[in-house]
């Protein structure tokens, strides 16, 4: 059987997304990388137009689009960053988008949506809880589903992240991802290891969300019954099986990590690296701090993506890390 997606896609995927958005910058820290004892290169997806990584592949896909298609208009079903990255890539193309979010989505993301033109629509709890109406929308009103990660396009797009790595760090050993669904990841893994198949890709999940993880160790899609996070972008219930198929050949691990860690490390890229990164797109530093991911000599990136950290979660995470010197330090008082 062909593969479904090769390095040829990505490649393509990739004079798409040079066209529509700025290169992310590949950064060295000089402070993570004498603290833990590593090279550690952050590559940072939240300077794109939406803060995320997911407005690449929404690109590849829409642009994909035929001219009937383009008229009938486009659906997603996010939990928020992929349907900020349609909104903004059919506004792009100049295509009508419908997308469907959770009914606690921020106001702020459903704002966004809008103000690119988009028509937004909430359902349900979670993201899985929105795909059902986005379904019905296709059937409904010929519209085409942009998926959020099983979509060999979506895929090929996200994979231009791995190109860019390669070109800008050669020597990378290590590339550490979140993981909700998986086509972030599994894009990465297969552009680089079309050329350097010793580079270590590791996935990170939250513990209570750790679909893809389970998914890829059982070799097909496992369901999480009630998935929780408070890296909201990485909660899915399940995976597909594009995504298992392609991450069992090019993702090396997947590890799972503590909401606490994830916190920390949100906390970390604010007070310390004066970035602007919710927990999401903190999984990857939380995973190294956490000591999930073997470090050697070789340089280790950490993809940091999603910078759309909602004020309440940011000011309880900052408040909480802040006292916790007062509090350590209070049965010494008096």
């Amino acid at each position: 059987m062909a593969a479904p997606i090769g390095i040829a896609d990505i490649v393509a995927a990739r004079r798409i997304v040079d066209r529509y958005l700025p290169r992310a910058p590949l950064e060295r820290s000089p402070l993570l990388s004498k603290e833990l004892g590593a090279e550690i290169h952050l590559k940072i997806e939240t300077f794109k137009p939406t803060r995320t990584f997911k407005v690449r592949g929404a690109l590849n896909k829409i642009a994909s689009l035929d001219p009937a298609a383009r008229g009938r208009g486009v659906v997603a079903a996010s939990a928020g960053s992929h349907a900020q990255g349609v909104a903004y890539a059919a506004w792009a193309l100049g295509v009508a988008a419908t997308v469907v979010m959770p009914r606690g989505v921020s106001p702020t993301i459903v704002g966004v949506c809008e103000a690119y033109g988009a028509t937004v629509l909430l359902e349900g709890d979670v993201y899985d809880d929105t795909l059902a109406l986005a379904d019905r929308i296709v059937r409904e009103e010929g519209r085409t589903l942009v998926h959020p990660y099983a979509d060999p396009l979506i895929v090929a797009g996200q994979g231009t992240i791995g190109l860019e790595i390669l070109e800008d760090l050669p020597e990378v050993g290590t590339v550490v991802v979140g993981v909700g669904g998986g086509g972030l990841i599994t894009g990465i893994g297969l552009a680089i290891k079309a050329s350097r198949p010793g580079v270590r890709i590791v996935g990170v999940e939250p513990a209570g969300a750790d679909a893809f993880g389970r998914s890829l160790r059982a070799g097909r899609p496992v369901e999480v019954e009630r998935p929780h996070s408070i890296a909201d972008k990485l909660v899915a219930k399940s995976t597909q099986p594009l995504n298992v198929e392609l991450g069992r050949a090019v993702v090396d691990d997947v590890v799972a990590v503590t909401e606490d860690a994830l916190a920390d490390a949100t906390f970390d890229y604010l007070e310390r690296l004066s970035l602007l990164v919710e927990p999401s797109g903190a999984a990857s530093l939380a995973a190294v701090r956490s000591g999930l991911v073997a470090l050697d000599d070789r340089p280790v990136v950490l993809v940091v993506s999603g910078g759309n950290a909602a004020p309440g979660l940011l000011a309880r995470i900052v408040s909480e890390r802040l006292a916790r010197p007062l509090a350590a330090a209070a049965p010494g008082a008096g």
